[in-house]
């Protein structure tokens, strides 16, 4: 199957639309979680994380005039993502309006680790769940740092409903070719599409500095079901953990408890052929990345739920534990 960001990259943008079959689509779709709602301090509502889809994949509605909005809500990456008030050092802040297509949006912030960007965006909103789940919205398909250029291979979003019912702050985790080099103060370019529109929008950005704080949990660790965590590690932009040989025909979680039985859950963004990339969800986690940070002794479980290869959906939604394990600092 092509991946809709190769797809992007190599379209002409004289082109209306991309075509997908229907299993390219569902592929697209498999790729996406739906959260169920939760009020938290941070005062967002996880509503949903969903795959990035440029306009042309389903049928999306159009917005019929440019959204008017303003920059005086200002969403850092800390209260959206769950990053560590220390994340400041790696994050550059942009503050920045931007109209692609009929898609407006302001970028507020972005932070680059390992062959991954993450970008916190601001959006209008009628309130409406079916807002926070729009597919006519722009994304990012290459960046180019210092001249070099990294393609998009797919990406994950988390969004959710701010207090004044009219903002959708989300935070998209795009995953590229290859790894970022470690820079500071170098010229970073975004470049987005939507539809036959595109935009680049320029700065200068520190990239992938944030890996001189790593912590890490585990490194090529063999599990009993023969699985291999590669790496787990947290820095103060997030907490990831990447489990290599799983079986592709799940979607998997991985949650954890301190002594204290305080709980985090780690969600998986990117599965590539049973190579599993998990990332820390916020929102359903009763510890900060400080805290797991500073934990004496930490029990993992690994858990999955099987998909249907017909449908490209969850057989019941219920996750069985797959392996245990343990940090100990």
């Amino acid at each position: 199957m092509t991946n809709i960001y190769d797809k992007i990259n190599d379209m002409d943008f004289d082109t209306d639309s991309i075509e997908l079959n229907d299993i390219e689509k569902e592929k697209m779709f498999r790729n996406a979680k739906s959260y169920a709602k939760k009020t938290n301090k941070n005062k967002l509502i996880a509503s949903a994380a969903a795959a990035l889809l440029i306009a042309g994949l389903m049928t999306p509605p159009v917005r019929a005039e440019v959204l008017k909005f303003t920059t005086d809500i200002k969403v850092s990456m800390m209260d959206a993502f769950g990053a560590s008030p220390d994340s400041y050092k790696y994050i550059t802040e942009l503050d920045e309006s931007v109209k692609v297509g009929d898609d407006s949006f302001v970028i507020e912030d972005i932070a680059f680790e390992d062959n991954k960007a993450f970008i916190n965006t601001l959006r209008d909103s009628d309130g409406s769940k079916e807002s926070q789940l729009s597919e006519n919205e722009a994304c990012v398909y290459k960046i180019v740092v210092d001249g070099v250029t990294y393609k998009a291979l797919g990406s994950s979003r988390s969004s959710g409903l701010l207090e004044d019912g009219k903002t959708i702050s989300e935070v998209s985790m795009i995953n590229f070719d290859k790894e970022f080099p470690t820079l500071n103060n170098a010229d970073v370019d975004l470049y987005y599409t939507n539809g036959n529109s595109t935009k680049i929008i320029s700065t200068k950005a520190s990239t992938n500095t944030v890996n001189e704080e790593n912590v890490i949990f585990a490194k090529d660790q063999k599990l009993k079901n023969r699985s291999v965590i590669s790496l787990m590690k947290l820095n103060p932009i997030t907490m990831t953990a990447i489990i290599k040989n799983l079986e592709t025909d799940y979607y998997y979680q991985i949650e954890g408890t301190n002594n204290e039985g305080k709980t985090l859950l780690l969600d998986e963004r990117i599965n590539e052929n049973g190579e599993v990339t998990f990332i820390y969800n916020k929102d359903f986690s009763d510890m900060t990345l400080d805290e797991i940070k500073n934990a004496d002794i930490i029990n993992f479980v690994l858990k999955g739920t099987r998909i249907n290869k017909e449908s490209g959906k969850e057989i019941n939604g219920e996750y069985k534990t797959i392996e245990e394990f343990t940090y100990k600092k």
